[in-house]
């Protein structure tokens, strides 16, 4: 057996995530209203509802993306035990940097307030906020 630790063994793991691994699935967000951010991510992301409903922890909406293959999941409540552990932003990629203006354009025109275009190394990004005030980023590579 494999000591944890060893070089060998994390060879090993890294090998085996690299195949089971295919990319996000999906995020969950305690919001407080879920009804406003239902609304508010399919302005802003083009969310559709795929699901709602109650669970143990509150009310839930689940939320897909045509385009993107993710969901995001909101709920209203914490299940029992759970953390109160925060995101400090969410980001999704775009095309280009002429598919970020031209969202944050039509994201603009439909009411929802836009950050100003932040250039950093390796991206351009536009920042929104959610109704709870969660930060979520759109991101053209550069």
């Amino acid at each position: 057996m494999l000591d944890a630790g060893s070089d060998a063994a994390r060879v090993l793991v890294i090998q085996y995530i690299r195949r089971v691994i295919k990319g996000f699935s999906h995020v969950q967000i305690v919001v407080s209203d879920i009804d406003a951010s239902v609304e508010w991510y399919g302005v802003v992301l083009g969310m559709e509802t795929m699901a709602r409903g109650t669970f143990s922890g509150g009310d839930y909406a689940a939320l897909r993306s045509p385009t993107g293959r993710f969901v995001i999941g909101l709920q209203n409540g914490l299940v029992a035990g759970s953390s109160t552990a925060q995101i400090e932003h969410l980001s999704f990629a775009v095309e280009d940097r002429d598919d970020l203006d031209r969202h944050r354009d039509a994201i603009a025109a439909a009411g929802v307030p836009a950050g100003d275009l932040i250039e950093e190394a390796a991206s351009w990004n536009v920042r929104f906020r959610d109704p709870d005030g969660l930060i979520v980023e759109l991101t053209a590579a550069k």
